[in-house]
């Protein structure tokens, strides 16, 4: 694992020493990605349903053509219902991340990692608590993703890794507006 981090910051050094020049670039440099997704909560109640959506919104520039940096904000609510109907839990999670995406292509379709760090605040309410006082928390985490963009759709899988077994997965389809061929 050490390796592969490793060489992933090597590259992504190498990349940055030979950047672009504005007249090579293939790509504009803003874009704001737009997705909404089904949101799989970390922890799983036993015979319940898990249910989730999730809505994001990310303002990115790039550096280059292969690496942008950006602001992912994102709302996910979750959901655990007793199949009887009689007991349930809700989880809501908020977001907001810095984040980074490499691009392994500069076609039409482009494959991506990217990784992103910050604040989430997240609460959980069960239809056995009291409530009118819900316990809301902050923590720091970060997120790894996947994915790929064709044109102005783009598709990811992310992992939100949370403390207190906040965490999520998200699966992601949205619409990239702006960052289009120049």
């Amino acid at each position: 694992m050490k390796k592969l981090i490793t060489f992933a910051l090597a590259l992504c050094i190498f990349q940055l020493a030979h950047a672009q020049e504005e007249g090579d670039r293939i790509f504009k440099k803003f874009k704001v990605d737009v997705s909404l997704g089904y949101a799989v909560p970390q922890e799983s109640g036993g015979s319940g349903t898990n249910a989730g959506a999730l809505f994001a919104i990310e303002p990115k520039y790039a550096v280059m053509d292969e690496l942008s940096l950006g602001l992912r904000i994102e709302a996910a609510v979750m959901a655990n219902i007793d199949v009887n109907g009689e007991k349930g839990t809700a989880k809501a999670n908020a977001s907001y991340l810095a984040t980074g995406d490499y691009y392994f292509s500069n076609n039409r379709f482009r494959p991506f990692l990217g990784a992103g760090a910050g604040i989430f605040t997240y609460a959980k309410v069960s239809t056995e608590d009291n409530l009118d006082n819900i316990p809301v928390n902050s923590k720091f985490g970060f997120m790894a993703r996947g994915g790929f963009e064709y044109g102005h759709l783009r598709v990811g899988v992310e992992y939100n890794f949370v403390a207190e077994k906040a965490g999520y997965l998200g699966l992601k389809i949205g619409a990239v507006i702006g960052g289009g061929r120049k």
